[in-house]
């Protein structure tokens, strides 16, 4: 049978809604079931709770009686932990105390030990000087930490005393015991520990060290500084700056003893400052190392340092005091260079720790200070005595040193001891003004001797024209502008713009030669005869010009000045020696013969020859006698020979024209007169060196032989115009003057 689709549809769809609702019953009905358990089950614990709570409140009821049994020994526990602080708070400064203590007391027998070795003591090695040492350092630090922790120690352990017996924490018995203990710990830290500080092993182990210490800075000696002075005056060390320069720690500086040596010092006085007792420290280097080097120093046997006030200086005998000098240069160039450079390293090595460094530059101070007094005071003796002229080129020399030893002073001065560099600047500069002031006495050079009689080169022509000679030379030249640009910036200012060095020089050069011609001029009219003074003059003006031609002199002052002021007043002089000596006896050839004729003629003429024969005679002898010189072997000959052409041939005319007249007479021959002009000049005197001294016909002789009897009167009238001649060039004659 065939089924609706529709009626099956439908009948599915009511079979599943069946089907679902079956499901949701099961589902409640197993919600049901467990509820009903929870709620079984909480009745349960609501019964079980209701017990618990029974048996708990007879529990507490039970804890509550337990702590009011134990509350007294809580408060006991907490008091006895309070009590155990205060207790190791009193006794950990004690115990740390006694440790130190101990320690102190085993570092005092070890020293002992070490103080009664045969390593310690003067020849002690550097080794055991070392151990000796540390052992004074640790003792140090003991002493000085029981020190620190001996009165906290006691002050703690009282206190606890006084809390317990405050508190009554413990039975009379420990608290009069933990008194006792606190009573001997005080003992002990006033006496024990004031011995241990100033009566002990340590106390001595310092004197120990300060004798040790003076032991071996005595032994650091300077090696022998005559070898360095015996180097030689100006010869300086061109790489002495660039040595020193390198510093302290360059490894040219001068330095004293072995680094063990050094490092022994340094721990020594190291150990004494930690212990109060860098003053003594102090005092024991500078006494010893200034005895050093006073000792190193007086080996150059410096005697002449004891003279140092000017007035004193002035009345040393020159070649005395030139000698002083020139000791001072040397021995002041050892001191600061080898000395006192060894000095200030030995200070700084030994003492640079002390004070943070602020203690070696006072005691390398303290040193030096002495020793360049010393020096400086007589450098300032020499610099502010008399000013004289010879000074110059010692003070020259002063000056020169002290320009090559300022950079190597500053080095060693500037940071330690300045009031010597200051005070060697100030020397510096009265060493410019003295040599200013002893080159500046050329210019009025008190000169009262008389002029030389036999007219030759006066000294002061020679010691000022040898003396500026040296002044323009390399030796002296450049210290000498160095002092004239220091005096011109002082007179000028320092803004001011100096002259170049040379003409600075050169001026003052000029100056002084103008000063010394103002002598010649000056001496040359003090001469009473003219011909000596024209001599004086032309000796003196040919010497100045001669002595200075092609040298630094005549370069620095002017060859052309030197030529048109000096040699040509030379010459201007022999010209006007020549007018004067020989030109009165010149003019009587030009005389006429007068009217006589024949046989008075004839005797006039040889009157003539006899008074030229007496007058050659007369200046012969009166240069003889009078000692006439010319020192320069060319100007000799050569005034010979002008005068031998102003003189021979008016001579030779004159007797060419009278020769019939002298016919058969003896005369002075030409040739004879050229031999006595070259005699002219040579010797001082004598009948020795007379002009008839030879074989020659004498001039006395032939004048002898040429007096005739009538014509007497006419000869006696010719001599006396002569005379007339010669005394009117006198009165005349103007003297040359450049």
């Amino acid at each position: 049978m065939s089924s609706n689709p529709s009626s099956e549809i439908a009948g599915n769809e009511l079979a599943g809604i069946i089907n679902d609702d079956d499901s949701i019953i099961s589902n409640l009905r197993a919600s049901h079931a467990a509820l009903s358990n929870i709620v079984r089950s909480s009745i349960a614990a609501a019964r079980e709770l209701d017990a618990a709570d029974g048996r708990l409140s007879c529990r507490q009821e039970f804890l509550a009686g337990i702590t009011a049994a134990i509350a007294p020994l809580q408060s006991h526990a907490l008091a006895t932990k309070a009590l155990n602080v205060r207790i190791n708070q009193a006794v950990s400064p004690a115990t740390s105390f006694l440790q130190a203590f101990s320690r102190a007391k085993r570092l005092e027998r070890r020293l002992r030990v070490l103080s009664s070795g045969d390593g310690g003591g003067e020849g002690g090695s550097a080794d055991h000087t070392m151990t000796y040492v540390d052992c004074v350092r640790r003792l140090s630090e003991a002493v000085a930490e029981v020190t620190a922790e001996c009165e906290p120690a006691v002050q703690r352990l009282q206190d606890a005393v006084e809390f317990l017996g405050r508190t009554k924490a413990t039975d009379k018995l420990r608290l009069r015991r933990l008194r006792d203990a606190a009573a001997a710990l005080r003992a002990v830290c006033e006496e024990e520990v004031e011995q241990m500080r100033y009566e002990g092993p340590l106390d001595e182990a310092l004197l120990r060290l300060q004798d040790e210490y003076e032991e071996i800075l005595r032994r650091l000696r300077h090696p022998d500084v005559g070898e360095t002075a015996g180097s030689g005056e100006g010869e300086w060390d061109p790489d002495g700056m660039d040595r020193l320069g390198q510093g302290m720690d360059g490894p040219d500086w001068p330095a004293l003893g072995s680094p063990e040596q050094i490092e022994v010092l340094r721990r020594i006085s190291e150990t004494l400052t930690s212990n109060d007792c860098l003053d003594i420290c102090i005092d024991i280097f500078v006494k010893v190392r200034y005895r050093q080097v006073a000792k190193a120093l007086m080996r150059l046997n410096p005697d002449y340092l004891k003279t140092y006030e000017p007035e004193d200086i002035d009345r040393i005998e020159w070649e005395s005091l030139e000698s002083s000098i020139s000791l001072w240069i040397r021995h002041l160039r050892v001191a600061v260079h080898s000395v006192l450079a060894a000095e200030k390293h030995l200070s700084r090595a030994v003492l640079s720790s002390a004070m943070d460094g602020a203690v070696w530059p006072e005691c390398f101070a303290q040193i030096s200070d002495r020793i360049m007094a010393v020096f400086l005071r007589f450098g300032e003796g020499v610099a502010l005595s008399s000013p004289e002229p010879q000074k110059l080129f010692r003070l020259l020399e002063m000056f020169s040193a002290a320009s090559h030893l300022r950079p190597i002073l500053s080095l060693l001065f500037d940071d330690a001891a300045p009031d010597i560099a200051a005070r060697f600047r100030e020397l510096q500069k009265l060493l410019v003004n003295a040599a200013s002031r002893a080159f500046a006495t050329l210019e009025n050079l008190p000169d009262a001797s008389p002029p030389p009689s036999d007219a030759s080169v006066p000294g002061v022509v020679r010691y000022v024209i040898n003396y500026l000679k040296c002044v323009a030379d390399g030796k002296y030249a450049s210290a000498m502008v160095h002092v004239l640009r220091t005096e011109s910036l002082w007179k000028a200012g320092f803004l001011s713009r100096p002259d170049p060095d040379e003409a600075l020089l050169g001026e003052s050069l000029a100056r002084a030669l103008d000063a010394l011609l103002a002598i010649v001029e000056l001496k040359r009219g003090r001469y009473k005869d003219r011909v000596a003074s024209q001599l004086f003059a032309m000796n003196s003006y040919w010497y100045m010009y001669m002595r200075t031609r092609g040298s630094e002199l005549a370069r620095l002052v002017g060859e052309e000045e030197m030529r048109e002021k000096y040699k040509a007043a030379a010459e201007a002089a022999a010209y006007a020696y020549q007018k004067e000596a020989w030109g009165p006896i010149l003019r009587m050839f030009q005389t006429d013969v007068g009217t006589e004729k024949g046989e008075a003629a004839r005797a006039m003429t040889r009157g003539k020859v006899e008074v030229f024969a007496r007058e050659v005679e007369e200046i012969f002898r009166r240069h003889r006698m009078a000692g006439y010189k010319v020192p320069d072997r060319d100007l000799r000959e050569q005034i010979k020979k002008a005068v031998k052409e102003m003189v021979v041939p008016a001579y030779e005319r004159f007797l060419h024209s009278c020769s019939a007249a002298m016919q058969g007479r003896p005369v002075l021959t030409p040739e004879a007169l050229k031999e006595l002009i070259g005699r002219l000049f040579e010797g001082s005197g004598g009948s020795g060196g007379g002009i008839a001294g030879r074989g020659e016909v004498g001039v006395g002789a032939a004048a002898e032989e040429l007096v005739p009897s009538p014509g007497g009167g006419r000869l006696r009238r010719e001599r006396r115009r002569v005379e007339e001649l010669r005394a009117g060039e006198g009165s005349t004659e103007k003297t040359y003057s450049p």
